[in-house]
């Protein structure tokens, strides 16, 4: 019999829509399969409405629609809904396996982590601590540059920006030669990232953005940018092995892939790199590696840039990866020989669940 398998998504993020468009792509190739061929069952879709912060129970059934899907979310501050931790408790009564589909803050930061641990929900949430070392963007460049040699990766110079130092950073963007990058510390989807030139004359719209970031995220960076192409790897995790996926490559005008760049269709391109290229076993190596030192579990997303000299150099990593259709993850795994209902039929069988460790010590047992 195969198991039943619940979602949850939406949230309070600035990436909201980020996470509808995955459970969309997750529920309409889940709703193209014909029966007999579905490895899961679908039980209850939980979302998080973006007005109230409410969980409403969306329940599946044999008809279901990806219009229905839209109508219940657009319909679903008409009816009741529950706190956060009180969902958590009655879903964890039910024994439900449910799969984060929540992305950026709170999604992937360790927060809905920590109330799953909490509650003893089961899922693809995974470690609180990894999830919060992740996606602050400074702290997982500082842990990678200090794990990996130079010669394998690198890390662009960066100032971390807070409301108090707004001054100090902007004499840094003004010394500062060559193009820099600002962009938010824990935001995802290259919200509020944009590309400076000549940062010595954009003193104004340098501040004005960081002050916009501010409204968002409590930190913001300042980080030289690092000409040359841009690549992104992801991987599957199991119980016994880290598998990273086909790579791929993300080209955009200028080489710089903002909001606009990655979600443009015209301006962003996606293309598989062949797994038999040196940059291909490169990257997927150092995915491995990453991945491995940190207990990421299920699945993650790492982006990098490759400069013309082949040094390559971390960006970031992607925590909760957007499934969306024709998204790059997608496509990983299409190369790979996955759809994405192959991959959540995947982490149910194969991966580890988190498992809280006991916190309280008797010391006179010792």
């Amino acid at each position: 019999m195969p198991p039943d398998v619940s979602f949850i998504f939406g949230g309070v993020s600035t990436e909201y829509d980020g996470s509808i468009t995955s459970l969309t792509n997750v529920i309409s190739s889940y709703i193209e399969l014909p029966d007999a061929e579905r490895p899961f069952s679908v039980k209850n879709l939980y979302h998080i409405s973006r007005n109230d912060g409410l969980v409403r129970t969306i329940p599946f059934h044999s008809g279901f629609t990806v219009d229905e899907l839209q109508s219940y979310i657009s319909d679903n501050n008409t009816t009741a809904g529950s706190a956060l931790l009180m969902a958590f408790d009655t879903i964890a009564s039910r024994s439900e396996y449910v799969v984060n589909l929540l992305h950026g803050q709170f999604g992937e930061d360790g927060g809905v982590q920590t109330i799953a641990a909490l509650s003893g929900v089961r899922g693809t949430f995974g470690d609180p601590h990894v999830a919060s070392l992740t996606m602050n963007k400074y702290a997982m460049s500082s842990f990678v540059s200090s794990i990996l040699p130079a010669e394998m990766v690198k890390v662009p110079k960066t100032t971390l920006i807070k409301p108090r130092n707004v001054a100090e950073a902007m004499q840094v963007a003004k010394s500062l030669q060559g193009p820099i990058v600002v962009k938010p510390n824990s935001l995802g989807s290259s919200l509020f990232s944009k590309l400076f030139h000549d940062p010595g004359r954009s003193e104004a719209e340098i501040e004005a953005l960081v002050r916009t970031i501010f409204t968002y995220d409590s930190a913001a960076l300042l980080q030289e940018f690092i000409p040359g192409k841009e690549y992104t790897c992801g991987c599957i995790v199991g119980s016994s092995d880290i598998i990273p996926l086909p790579v791929v490559e993300i080209e955009a005008d200028m080489q710089f892939c903002g909001r606009d760049q990655k979600y443009s269709s015209r301006v962003a391109r996606k293309t598989v790199v062949e797994l038999e290229s040196e940059i291909s076993d490169r990257v997927r190596t150092l995915v491995k590696s990453i991945a491995s030192s940190i207990d990421i579990y299920n699945m993650a997303r790492f982006d990098f840039r490759v400069t013309e000299d082949s040094k390559i150099w971390f960006l970031e990593c992607n925590y909760i990866p957007g499934v969306a259709k024709d998204g790059s993850f997608e496509l990983m795994l299409k190369r790979y020989g996955m759809t994405v209902i192959d991959l959540i039929s995947w982490i149910v069988s194969n991966s580890t669940p988190f498992t809280a460790p006991e916190h309280y010590i008797n010391y006179e047992s010792i």
